[in-house]
């Protein structure tokens, strides 16, 4: 049994040069065989270039034949007849036809494997033109039962009497003995109805034994069919002879085996358990088919897998070059080029692209423009295709319309190429959240706002407001890039740095730059989470220069007076500051805002101290006096005024009576009657007396 069996006959009409000539009416008597018009012949490797390297056992290769008839002489039903030499052997021996480029006939041609002949019998086409001529090939082999080493062929092809020499070609000869534990393989049979391909899988030819043997199968090209109803299956010995497999039947298993048979559920496969193999094999035959029409030179691939010995796994896969008889076989070898630009002509990058083949539905590619706007997918046969754009470009709109490819569009480069326009996407604005909290995540009043588009806060604002207690502001935005700008936080938040962020074609925003350091030299608090940007002004607890000036009534700084700064409306507990004015100057503090309370601990000589005064520290950096004290020594309110940053508390004098006893005695030192005093303001006895009285005694 072959190894692999191969493919099927090809054949190319190259050039058929016609000229039509008045038509002769001749009567045939009978066939005549002409067997001078084969003009050459030679060796090609399967793509049609010169055969260069060894040949392996079943290996494909060309063998061409260029032929001219004579005008005039040819009739329909004459024959021309071509014999391998013993060494080669078809691979297939199909019928051909051979049609000129508008599908004329201009020959049959038999193949006849025991004899390794090829019959060409011709049409009438023939009768009515001149310079007939053209090229065909098939698909031959070395015959491994006659070559059996190694060694050099001479290819000499037998015309009738003239024996025409092809070339050589060098036959590397058989392979050693292999592991083959599963092997598939596939052929066309010339018979079968079209689009149906025979499938053979070899099971244990190593003739080893293996436990719970699972054969799967499955094809990996889509809309290809098993046909159930081909199954068969055979019980075989298996052997190794001159570098391939033979088998002997044992007996016919399909009956055995048919009721175990699973196809998948979408037919394009099946599972088949065989148990174990005891010193035996199997070989298991049928056929599929796909359901549309396959063409020249297409692959189809299939994989079947043998599972044994609890879990262990062999794998062999098939591809196979579906032959028509007579056809071109161009194979896969056609591409299509995308060239993808803007309305203004320049070259788009990243659309993608996906391209169906429209016979089967099959995504052939899958392909994204690069920097120079194009793209490409090979491998192709010449086929219809639709390509559908599946992505555009960033910013621009996707095609909704599909681009068809015919077979007739690709060029001689076997290549088509089509430019494809996008149009830019008008703008189109997304629904953007901005929140702005404290510390806590409540939303907050009083911070101006302003939005301006880049990445700097320069030019007109796109968007300005003043945030409200308990509500986030809504925005519609283009996508783009912007910038945050608070250009007044509540009273007491420090105002954030300028956030620039940027909002997405998806709706989604993201911050691309917190911004500088705050007032604190810490980072901007800001979060973007979906649509939404949340920023939050920290507390503005930064301390504030204020300045305490003690002064007389005179408004003069005065000396001496010691004083201390309690935090609260209260003189409790540890002072924030302390200290003794001097003379001319005032004292500066750094304060946070807040509430506070000055206190005098003792004043100048000569002057009252002030009772305690409660102020606040204000966030813009002023001071207001919150509680002017109680009343002083002299039951008058202290003096004290708020201005600016600068707190001036005015120490009045100290002129309160004092008591002050007078002893008018004797030089016994014994308080004397009748002294008539009086007492004067000042250094002379002039002016109203302000106390006169007359002593007592004692």
């Amino acid at each position: 049994m072959n190894k692999k069996l191969r493919s099927l006959f090809q054949i190319i009409v190259l050039c058929l040069g016609i000229f039509i000539q008045p038509f002769v009416a001749l009567t045939k008597v009978h066939a005549t065989e002409y067997n001078d018009v084969i003009t050459s012949v030679s060796v090609e490797n399967k793509s049609g270039n010169p055969l260069t390297q060894g040949l392996d056992i079943w290996q494909e290769f060309r063998l061409s034949a260029n032929f001219t008839l004579p005008d005039n002489k040819v009739h329909a039903g004459d024959t021309t007849t071509l014999r391998l030499p013993s060494e080669i052997a078809f691979s297939n021996s199909s019928d051909i036809e051979l049609r000129d480029g508008d599908g004329n006939l201009v020959a049959t041609g038999s193949l006849d494997a025991a004899s390794k002949t090829i019959t060409l019998t011709y049409t009438n086409f023939v009768e009515n033109k001149s310079g007939v001529h053209g090229k065909f090939f098939v698909y031959v082999r070395i015959d491994h039962d006659v070559v059996t080493e190694g060694k050099e062929v001479n290819v000499n092809v037998t015309v009738g009497h003239n024996v025409l020499f092809a070339g050589k070609v060098r036959y590397n000869g058989p392979p050693g003995q292999y592991d083959s534990k599963i092997e598939k393989s596939s052929f066309q049979y010339e018979k079968d109805e079209k689009n149906v391909i025979r499938y053979n899988i070899t099971v244990n030819r190593n003739m080893e034994n293996y436990r719970d043997v699972t054969i799967t199968d499955k094809f990996t090209t889509p809309n290809m069919q098993f046909l159930p109803d081909t199954f068969k299956i055979y019980k075989v010995n298996w052997r190794w002879n001159n570098g391939d497999w033979k088998y002997e039947v044992l007996e016919d298993s399909t009956n055995t085996f048919k009721g175990k048979l699973v196809p998948n559920a979408t037919g394009d496969g099946f599972t088949l358990p065989l148990g174990d193999t005891t010193g035996f094999g199997y070989m298991i035959e049928y056929r599929a088919k796909a359901n549309y029409d396959l063409v020249d030179g297409e692959l189809i691939t299939n994989k079947a897998n043998m599972n044994y010995n609890g879990g262990l796994t062999d794998q062999s896969t098939s591809t196979r070059a579906y032959q028509i008889a007579g056809g071109v076989a161009e194979g896969y070898v056609f591409t299509i080029n995308i060239h993808k630009v803007d309305e203004a002509g320049q070259p788009l990058q990243g659309a993608k692209f996906e391209v169906v083949r429209d016979r089967n539905q099959a995504v052939v590619g899958t392909l994204t423009t690069g920097a120079d706007g194009n793209a490409s997918v090979n491998q192709l046969l010449r086929d219809s295709y639709t390509i559908r754009e599946i992505e555009a470009p960033a910013g621009y709109d996707k095609l909704t319309t599909e681009i068809k490819i015919n077979p007739t569009d690709f060029g001689t480069d076997k290549a088509v190429t089509r430019e494809v326009q996008n149009r830019k996407t008008p703008p189109s604005t997304k629904k953007i959240t901005f929140s702005k909290v404290n510390l806590g995540g409540t939303e907050i009043a009083d911070a101006k706002i302003k939005i301006f588009k880049g990445e700097t806060a320069e030019g007109n604002p796109v968007q300005s407001w003043t945030s409200e207690a308990g509500k986030s502001k809504e925005l519609d935005l283009e996508p783009g890039t912007y910038t945050f700008h608070e250009e007044a936080a509540p009273t007491g938040y420090l105002k954030v740095t300028d956030i620039t962020f940027t909002v997405n074609s998806d709706g989604t925003v993201t911050v691309t730059k917190v911004g500088e350091k705050d007032s604190k030299g810490e980072d901007n608090k800001v979060v973007a989470n979906g649509s939404t940007l949340k920023v939050t002004d920290k507390d503005d607890d930064l301390p504030r220069k204020i300045t305490f000036s003690k002064v007389n009534l005179g408004g003069t700084e005065i000396a001496d007076a010691k004083i201390k700064i309690f935090k609260g409306d209260k003189a409790e507990g540890n002072p924030v500051e302390s200290w003794t004015s001097e003379a001319g100057k005032s004292k500066e503090l750094d304060l946070t805002p807040g509430t506070y309370t000055f206190h005098e601990e003792a004043a100048p000589t000569g002057y009252l101290k002030v009772t305690d005064i409660t102020f606040t520290v204000n966030h813009d950096g002023t001071v207001t006096v919150t509680k002017v004290g109680e009343k002083d020594s002299k039951g008058e309110d202290n003096k004290v005024e708020a201005k600016g940053s600068t707190l001036k508390i005015t120490d009045k004098d100290d002129d309160l009576p004092r008591k002050i006893t007078f002893s008018k005695v004797n030089l016994g030192g014994t308080e004397i009657a009748d002294a008539k005093i009086q007492i004067f303001k000042g250094e002379t006895a002039e002016g109203n007396p302000v106390q006169s009285w007359t002593s007592e005694a004692g």
